[in-house]
């Protein structure tokens, strides 16, 4: 599999500012050319009407008898390469320069400006109609002499300012665009420093330390202060999760050695001499009990660690199934009856008898949690006792409460009393047939179901354990009473 090539954030945004740029500079010079040659070419426009208008004023009179007119050109003066014809109304030619075209005069008189390509280069020309008056003083005011004037010079010098001008405006935005790169990839660099020093720290986590805190330049960035926190509580939550298994790990090893060394010794004491049937047969009872403890510690154990699987890899098909609560306590209270018989304690269930409670998961996983937490109430209960469970439920959540009358719980016990292999009260023992498994279990079974589980103290004595769980409620005509174990 070939690795994707790296991408830098600083080059893309120095590359994407700079592009902006350039496009924004190419549409400023080509503004800028657009308006230098309509600025040049209103200066050429009016040097050239300055010109004809100085070959106007050059006409004079030719002091004959005719009252004719001639082109005096001293003071004039021309462009160089420049071109003009200079015409009386008889289209008598009264001076020339080059072979300026024939172009139409307008009636009104007013300059006429054209663009026209002279001996292979670019002209502008100006016609210009107007009247010299000969001899003023004579009657009817003197002598009116209508003369057209054709005046023309080459473009070169507009062109020639136009590309001066962009030429400076392209030089400019040059030198403006490589200050602008080193300026926004410094910028651009600082700007992700704190990145960075995210990133270094975050290189620092390893096995032997999860500890990690965010540089203070990624907290005070508001950009970077959410992926900061996440990171934070990530790793506070896989380091909770690491040190969970290992103290799982350890637990569960330390559980299974200590039965497996119980079955060895009790073999062991066997195997030491010779005994009666009656003494044989006694041992291989109690290792078997042995063996069964053992076995039923390995189930749990695979119990809970399929159950804290992620979501659909466990008992797929539970995720389209339902069971009934009530079923679900009675079959839990029959299961316990024997226990609860032999420490004669009451277990009373209340539930509504006009409603079914039904829950999303499946019934064994149902049966397991209302089991497991039923047990619990019953070890911790006294002799003659009573355990009572009771559900309530609105639209959309149900809610199993189970009382005991015991000793309740201590406030240390009650932080860790959910967690495998715990055992912080002393009547949770082997004698009891308590694995310190059972209310993981439980926990495990809620927070699948997107439930809660919790235990506090009851203000009339003893403990309480509330299991919140998504449910739906259903009429039902089945009746329910209190079921009593005796």
């Amino acid at each position: 599999m070939k690795s994707s090539a790296s991408v830098s954030i600083t080059r893309r945004l120095v590359v994407t500012v700079l592009i902006l740029e350039l496009l924004s500079a190419a549409a400023l010079i080509a503004a800028i050319t657009v308006h230098e040659w309509s600025v040049q070419l209103e200066i050429f426009d009016t040097s050239l009407v300055a010109t004809a208008e100085s070959l106007m004023g050059a006409v004079q009179d030719t002091e004959d008898e005719g009252d004719n007119v001639m082109l005096d050109m001293r003071g004039v003066r021309l462009a160089k390469d420049a071109v003009f014809r200079v015409e009386d109304a008889g289209d008598r030619v009264l001076g020339s320069a080059g072979e300026p075209p024939h172009l139409e005069t307008t009636a009104s008189g007013a300059p006429l400006f054209r663009n026209i390509r002279v001996s292979g280069r670019d002209y502008r020309f100006i016609v210009l109609n107007g009247t010299r008056i000969v001899d003023p003083g004579k009657a009817n005011g003197g002598v009116r002499h209508s003369i057209a004037i054709i005046y023309g010079t080459p473009l070169r010098h507009v062109w020639h300012e136009v590309r001066e001008a962009v030429r400076f405006f392209a030089i400019a935005t040059a030198f403006l665009l490589g200050i602008t790169a080193a300026l926004m990839a410094w910028l651009v660099r600082k700007g992700l420093s704190p990145v960075h020093e995210l990133a270094h720290e975050a290189e620092r986590i390893g096995p032997g330390d999860w500890q990690f805190h965010a540089p203070e330049s990624a907290k005070k960035t508001s950009e970077l202060r959410p992926l900061a926190a996440a990171l934070e509580a990530a790793l506070a939550r896989l380091q909770r999760s690491f040190e969970q298994q290992k103290r799982f790990t350890s637990d569960a090893a330390h559980e299974l050695k200590t039965d497996v060394a119980i079955v060895k010794s009790s073999l062991q004491l066997l195997s030491m001499r010779k005994r009666t049937l009656d003494e044989y047969g006694q041992g291989l009872a109690l290792s078997l009990e042995d063996i069964a403890r053992l076995e039923s510690t390995v189930e749990k154990m695979l119990t809970l660690a399929q159950l804290e699987q992620p979501a659909g890899s466990y008992n797929s098909s539970a995720a389209f199934q339902t069971c009934s609560l009530r079923d679900v306590i009675a079959d839990a209270v029959h299961q316990s009856k024997p226990f609860a018989q032999l420490k004669s304690i009451e277990v009373a269930v209340e539930i509504n008898a006009n409603t079914d409670v039904r829950l999303p998961i499946d019934s064994r996983d149902a049966l397991l949690l209302c089991s497991n937490i039923l047990l619990n109430a019953l070890q911790h209960s006294p002799d003659g006792g009573t355990v009572r469970m009771a559900v309530t439920a609105d639209d959309d959540t149900a809610r199993l409460t189970v009382r005991d009358q015991g000793e309740g719980i201590s406030d240390e016990d009650r932080d860790h009393v959910f967690e495998p292999f715990y055992r912080g009260d002393p009547s949770r023992s082997r004698k009891s047939g308590g694995t310190g498994l059972g209310l993981s279990i439980c926990k495990a079974i809620c927070e699948r179901a997107g439930g809660s589980i919790k235990i506090a103290n009851d203000a009339l004595g003893g403990a309480v354990v509330t299991v919140g769980l998504p449910a739906k409620v259903v009429a039902s005509s089945t009746l329910s009473a209190s079921l009593k174990a005796e």
